[in-house]
């Protein structure tokens, strides 16, 4: 098949399809046709209006009234069930799609909900069935003033995504919930979607787990009382002390036992950080209320300097717009990024507030070595922000807002920033920033089971034996420790702070309790490379030739991986030779390589290339003992040429970047040859053969233009699927069980 153009086009069955309900037990369907442009161009297309219909809108009404007649001040979880509905979402070009989902109350204070004309307007959170809305499966729809001022949650996204942070995309928009209509936001939940979108693989997301926190509320009366008068600050105070956290991702647990393992790892890591913030805010010499004092950003950065002052910047960004109630330590979500080593934060319930006359509170503690340096390149950053690209992203978010009025909001920013700064300069005093430092606190997790106990003296404590860090489970009561062998439903509510046997309730608290140990990185050594980082496992040896510029990797032991993470690869030939299955007679092929699919820091691959910059690099890998030969994450710039041989399961995977490869040679690999996922790439010469699933595989919205492919000798020569276009000029294929699908 010469010179001839093909467009593989599949997209969200679920989304976009007229389906019927033998083939699919929903009501989707959207009126766009579904086109090359369509695909292009679809998550471009301005969102106007959501409408939302409970079907059963009587039970949903009753509800809502028990909510804002209940005698408490916060809405108790029994008000949070979810109701079957149908979405309508409308198009600025004037088509809509239809969804099947489940609709529950979203809030925890009754400012999330209050009559409106005569029906009742509430914040949402909405779980779609099938399908999803620009990649987005689960959001909120959250009465304005919630959030902060609304426009001002648009801005500081969009600034903080501009700056590389997590931060949910959200939206303003008009929308109708049954019989009330108004202006509301959108904003996409902490969701492996959220992760994806920012370039993220998948990974754990943790949260403060608040359920103690409340508990001690919720019999104070909703009356006329200010939340300081009626005492709520104390009792706030007081439940932060015994705070910790959970997982809100817990299907990895389920995946794997090594995502288990990377979830039992960092939420050990977070827990501690927490208990080290709750002796720390109300102490000898401190007293601050829970919302006025910052979790460190040296634990939270695992005291690597890079990472510390990303944190403190954020930190900053969020003083200068007056968003302290996301500095909250009960308000905190956060990825943990493993191939940075430390806990990425999520911006979540900010509040942010630009144009306020004065900043709130004359400083926030603790505050790290590198801190006053980091007022300098936040100032930096916002000036470097190119205006009319933001305006337009704003106005895709939603919001329209003039050059003018953007300036005005920018130059608050910065006034708000200096005003920070000065207050830092004024008010705080060098002792107070020493006594603050971190410092190890003995008797930590004593001192939480003694704050615990006076919560819920029948709870039991999860954690880890020192032997051979199998689960046991401890009285609170009397601190007394027997085996827990949980089933992987009970570990997955466990980590997600929900679980209760005959009647007590279970908090994991953790392993390896130590703070001054939470930074080390274990089982891997690191060598700079330029200005790169290569990690490397004990099974892998590594020479560097600089003068002929080519690096020769050995993987001695299966499974063994090495990775070269940030900076800029030039003019470099890299050679791996990984561990032979088949030559070594010693290692049973019924079972999988260690390590398998997945490592401590969730490399799938061998030879993995993490966030660089890529110019004219060659890559040769044979052998393998992983689930991917050579993996390419968030990787932008050119590659000469990626030549593979016998590979366990998958040769190449390429996620989240946007790379020109002028040749790709690949043969024998058990699984797939080529994985493209994530992105936009440019291919000249591919030649594939011996795979034993698909030749090319391209997925999640990847748009790909090919010159030349020959794919012999696979199960599938070329699949398109999830929104991907592959535009190919010459095609090759022979001894396919299916040359090509969509």
């Amino acid at each position: 098949m010469k010179k001839i153009l093909f467009f593989f086009l599949l997209i969200l069955i679920q989304s976009f399809s007229n389906l019927t309900a033998e083939t699919q037990n929903s009501n989707l369907n959207c009126s766009s046709e579904v086109s090359k442009k369509f695909l292009t161009n679809y998550e471009r297309i301005k969102i106007t209006k959501i409408e939302i219909d409970t079907d059963n809108y009587r039970n949903w009404t009753v509800n809502s009234i028990k909510i804002i007649t209940s005698n408490t001040r916060y809405v108790e979880d029994i008000y949070k069930k979810r109701f079957k509905a149908k979405i309508i979402v409308h198009f600025e070009d004037g088509s809509k799609c239809s969804y099947s989902g489940r609709v529950r109350h979203s809030g925890d204070q009754k400012d999330h909900i209050s009559l409106h004309e005569n029906y009742i307007l509430q914040s949402i959170d909405v779980h779609l069935d099938y399908g999803n809305i620009r990649g987005i499966t689960k959001f909120k729809l959250l009465r304005p003033k919630t959030r902060g001022v609304l426009e001002d949650v648009i801005i500081q996204n969009q600034i903080l995504r501009n700056f590389n942070y997590l931060a949910p995309r959200s939206i303003k928009l008009n929308a109708r919930i049954n019989k009330a209509n108004s202006v509301m936001l959108f904003q996409e939940k902490a969701s492996k979607e959220l992760l994806e979108f920012n370039n993220r693989r998948e990974g754990p997301i943790l949260e403060a787990d608040e359920k103690y926190f409340w508990k001690a509320l919720k019999d104070l009366p909703d009356n006329q009382l200010s939340n300081m008068s009626i005492g709520v600050v104390p009792l706030m105070n007081k439940s932060a002390k015994h705070m910790l956290t959970k997982l809100t991702n817990t299907n990895l647990v389920v995946k794997n036992e090594n995502f288990k393992n990377i979830s039992y790892d960092v939420l050990s890591k977070l827990n501690l950080i927490y208990l080290y913030y709750a002796n720390r805010f109300q102490d000898k010499k401190n007293n601050f209320n829970h919302w006025e004092y910052d979790l460190d950003n040296e634990l939270l950065g695992l005291f690597n300097k890079k990472n510390i002052n990303k944190l403190n910047v954020y930190n900053l960004l969020l003083h200068s717009t007056n968003s302290y109630h996301g500095l909250g330590a009960n308000n905190r979500k956060f990825y943990w990024n493993a191939f940075e080593n430390y806990f990425e934060p999520i911006n979540y319930d900010a509040n942010p507030n630009i144009e306020a006359n004065s900043i709130s509170g004359n400083f926030r503690l603790p505050v790290s070595k590198t801190f006053f340096s980091s007022f300098e390149v936040l100032e930096k950053k916002l000036n470097n922000i190119e205006r009319d690209k933001f305006i337009k992203k704003l106005s895709f978010s939603g919001l329209e807002i003039s050059e003018n009025n953007l300036k005005l909001k920018f130059n608050k920013i910065l006034l708000n920033l200096n005003s920070v700064k000065a207050n830092y300069k004024k008010s705080i005093k060098s002792e107070q920033i020493n006594y603050n430092r971190f410092t190890p606190i003995e008797n930590i997790t004593e001192i939480f089971y003694k704050n615990i106990k006076e919560v819920d003296p029948n709870i039991f404590i999860v954690k880890h034996k020192k032997k051979d860090n199998s689960l046991i489970r401890c009285s609170v009561a009397n601190q007394k420790c027997e085996d827990f062998t949980p089933s992987n439903k009970n570990i997955s509510d466990l980590l997600e702070g929900d679980l209760e046997l005959n009647g007590a309730a279970y908090q994991y608290l953790g392993k390896n309790l130590n703070l001054e140990n939470i930074g080390i990185l274990k089982g891997y050594k690191k060598i700079k490379f330029n200005n790169s980082d290569i990690f490397y496992d004990e099974g892998v040896r590594i020479s560097i030739n600089e003068e002929e510029a080519i690096i020769n990797i050995f993987q001695n032991k299966p499974g063994a991986r090495v990775f070269f993470n940030n900076g800029k690869l030039v003019n470099l030939k890299i050679n791996y030779n990984g561990f032979d299955l088949k030559e070594n007679n010693e290692f049973d092929l019924k079972i999988f390589p260690p390590n398998y699919p997945i490592d401590s820091k969730t490399l799938t691959g061998c030879l993995t290339f993490a966030n660089l910059l890529v110019s004219k690099i060659t890559v040769n890998a044979e052998n393998s003992s992983c689930e991917d030969t050579v993996n390419f994450v968030n990787v932008i710039g050119d590659i000469d040429l990626v030549s593979i041989t016998n590979s366990f399961s998958d040769a190449l995977d390429i996620d989240f970047s946007k790379l020109k490869i002028d040749k790709i040679n690949i043969t024998s690999a058990l699984n797939d040859c080529a994985d493209f996922s994530a992105g936009n790439y440019i291919l000249g010469t591919l030649n594939l053969k011996n795979c034993g699933d698909k030749a090319l595989s391209v997925g999640e919205k990847s748009f790909i233009k090919l010159e030349t492919i020959n794919a012999s000798n696979a199960n599938l020569g070329i699949a398109s699927k999830d929104s991907s276009i592959v535009q190919a000029t010459e095609v090759n294929l022979d001894n396919l069980e299916t040359c090509v699908a969509a």
